[in-house]
């Protein structure tokens, strides 16, 4: 779906709610995100909760009767980001400056697979890794927000590694071998700074053998902001490698 046509209807479910503010207020979430990633900028808080509670729902049915409409609808969002914006990983200003705050201003990082590179726009000292090849991904047109250094995460690791202090990789493809090779890679090496990644534990994210053999932890600092919103319950993790 095209953002415009996203956008436009939302508004319209907007004025049909208007009364109902809580339902109002998930649908500002949702604008004010979708207007900050048009301007390649950050919503400033996280995107609120999609799903509707049963009590609201219960309570309001009648004098609402599309409010049964409004979770299901409000759940395309991730895939029009996905698909206008090439963002799989969704984030919030709130959230880079608890990242910023817990790597330094002072250290230097790298982001593999970092997709159109909005991580590494607003972090200090970041080099910005990708193949680009999304031949086959909802969105097949990347368009970086930075400058993204064109080397698949394998290479990318190998070339920097031993001048970086945290490296990051949000939401890694659940197919494929790349994000337990890097694991290998920098167990291997006895890489010291923070292998910092993002995404859904045995979900949409990562392949079963790097959640197999990653052990986590999950800061409070790096969650606290990095709230799901929707289905998928993606969170920030650090592994000891």
């Amino acid at each position: 779906m095209q953002v415009s046509e996203y956008q436009h209807q939302l508004e319209a479910m907007r004025g049909y709610f208007q009364q109902l503010s809580p339902v109002v207020q998930i649908i500002d979430s949702v604008l004010t995100a979708i207007d900050a990633f048009q301007q390649h900028k950050l919503p400033a808080n996280p995107i609120l909760p999609l799903e509707l509670s049963d009590d609201l729902i219960l309570d309001n049915v009648i004098e609402y009767p599309e409010i049964m409409k409004v979770s299901s609808y409000l759940e395309n969002l991730r895939q029009v980001l996905v698909e206008n914006f090439g963002i799989w990983h969704v984030a919030n200003q709130q959230w880079i400056n608890d990242l910023q705050r817990f790597v330094g201003t002072k250290s230097h990082n790298l982001e593999i697979m970092a997709g159109n590179a909005m991580i590494s726009t607003f972090l200090l000292n970041t080099i910005a890794t990708d193949n680009l090849d999304w031949q086959g991904q909802d969105n097949q047109h990347p368009q970086p927000w930075t400058k993204v250094k064109k080397v698949d995460a394998i290479e990318a690791v190998n070339k920097y590694y031993a001048h970086v202090d945290n490296i990051i990789m949000a939401w890694a493809p659940n197919m494929g071998t790349a994000d337990i090779e890097v694991l290998e890679f920098l167990q291997v090496h006895h890489f010291k700074g923070n292998f910092i990644v993002i995404g859904e534990k045995n979900g949409a994210t990562n392949t079963e053998a790097f959640w197999q053999n990653a052990h986590l932890t999950m800061p409070t600092l790096l969650n606290r902001h990095h709230q799901p919103f929707d289905f998928i319950q993606d969170a920030v993790y650090v592994v000891k490698v």
